[in-house]
């Protein structure tokens, strides 16, 4: 049987009301919306709680960089403690940074204004990527929030078109006839908001921590590239 053929379920005999016996007693297209949203909702929760632990991870472990750099640590302490702090996008940035000021210093210990200029380019590069890796799963979760209400009003549209062609061939509009083909659509409208609400409000969290990070980043790109130039250019140790 064709589920997009208008097929005018008749309600049944006992209307029983409860929201699962309307799951099973709706229209079949609706039954396929409701199992796209569910699968939806699943993904959607799973970016969501994985985007917080990333994130209020990277936000923590970027901070401490941060607090040792203000401190004044030096470049020779701060590499040697490398293994020991915890992963965060400040310490990639950190490592790459050092690593190509390591290959400069053993091509030639010279260090001058220009050739640092390549460990900046690195750091900047290194940043950029950092900022990808972690808006990665925010895209998708934007596309739920957004196509949710959609999907869901689909199934609530056919759900209705539905109810009032059962009203044609039942010849009778009373409230009971309409009733249980309306509130089993409308399940869809529910079940799409349900979905949209919190994936939009935690994309619109995640980037506001995103751009906290972001700003965390940029001052450790500059407080790292100050370092470097009072270690290798004045010799400030």
């Amino acid at each position: 049987m064709n589920p997009f053929v208008a097929t005018a379920y008749a309600a049944p005999s006992q209307f029983r009301g409860n929201v699962g016996a309307m799951i099973i007693d709706s229209d079949p297209l609706v039954k396929l919306v409701l199992l796209i949203l569910f699968i939806f909702s699943v993904i959607s929760w799973a970016i969501i709680i994985f985007k917080w632990r990333e994130l209020s991870a990277a936000k923590t472990n970027n901070q401490i960089l941060l607090d040792i750099l203000d401190k004044g640590a030096s470049l020779e302490e701060i590499s040697r403690k490398m293994n020991i702090f915890e992963p965060s996008p400040a310490k990639t940035i950190l490592s790459d940074g050092t690593k190509e000021l390591n290959r400069i210093i053993d091509k030639d210990p010279n260090i001058s204004v220009s050739i640092l200029s390549n460990v900046e380019t690195k750091v900047i590069s290194s940043k950029i990527q950092q900022d990808a890796k972690l808006s990665v799963g925010l895209g998708f979760l934007a596309s739920i929030s957004n196509a949710s209400p959609f999907i869901g009003l689909l199934g609530t549209v056919w759900g209705i078109m539905d109810s009032f062609r059962e009203i044609g061939l039942a010849g009778s509009a009373n409230l009971a006839t309409v009733a249980p083909g309306i509130s089993e659509a409308l399940i869809a409208t529910a079940a799409g908001l349900f979905v949209a609400i919190p994936a939009v409000l935690f994309y619109n969290y995640f980037n506001g921590i995103m751009g906290y990070i972001e700003n965390q980043m940029e001052t450790f790109q500059v407080d790292f590239m100050n370092l470097i130039r009072r270690e290798t250019i004045h010799g400030d140790k």
